[in-house]
Formats: structure tokens, sequence, C-alpha cells
């Protein structure tokens, strides 16, 4: 039930960012559907990741400034059920979008 839920509330916030946008830019749906859906895919990847760059940077940073050693943490990425939805999402609006076009390629 619970991931039901979060399918759910992230098909609702990918649907409704890609909504609030075309409204706001007077632009067809199928225009921005996919750039939300990749801009919310890397973001959650981003977000759910730890040992990157940023990681790396924050280490480098707290080292520089207080001499104190971080230990370096092993990248991994660890996906949830909103990372596999708005990549879902992604691939759908990418089909859709290419369906929309075929007369321009």
């Amino acid at each position: 039930m619970k991931v039901l839920i979060n399918i759910f509330i992230t098909i609702l916030v990918l649907l409704g960012l890609s909504y609030g946008i075309t409204y706001l830019t007077h632009t067809k749906f199928i225009d921005y559907s996919f750039v939300i859906g990749m801009a919310a895919t890397i973001i959650i990847w981003f977000s759910t990741s730890t040992g990157g760059f940023t990681s790396r940077h924050m280490d480098m940073t707290i080292q520089g400034t207080t001499g104190i050693r971080m230990e370096g943490q092993k990248y991994e990425f660890s996906p949830n059920i909103a990372f596999f939805t708005a990549l879902a999402y992604t691939v759908i609006a990418f089909v859709a979008m290419l369906y929309h076009y075929r007369s321009y390629l």
C-alpha cells in the first residue's frame, strides 16, 4: 500500500509540474513532459546516491578548513520507487514525444 501511495504521489507531482509549466508558458503538455521527467529523475538519482562528486567536495572542504581527515565514501546508488516511477514517466513521455513529432523526423 505504501508503494502505491509513493507511486501515485510521484506521478501527481510530475504531472502537476508539467501542467504548471505548460500553463505558464502557454505551450503543449508534450513539449515539457519529457524535460520535467528527466529533471526529476536526475534530481532523485542525485539525492539518493552517496560518495559522488558532492560528497568528495564536502570532505575536501572539511579537511581543508578543520584539518580533520575525512574518510572517503564509496560511490553507492540505492534507487527507490520514486526513481523508478520518474524513470518510467520519462520513458513514456519520450515515446509519446517521438510519436507526436513523428512527422518532423
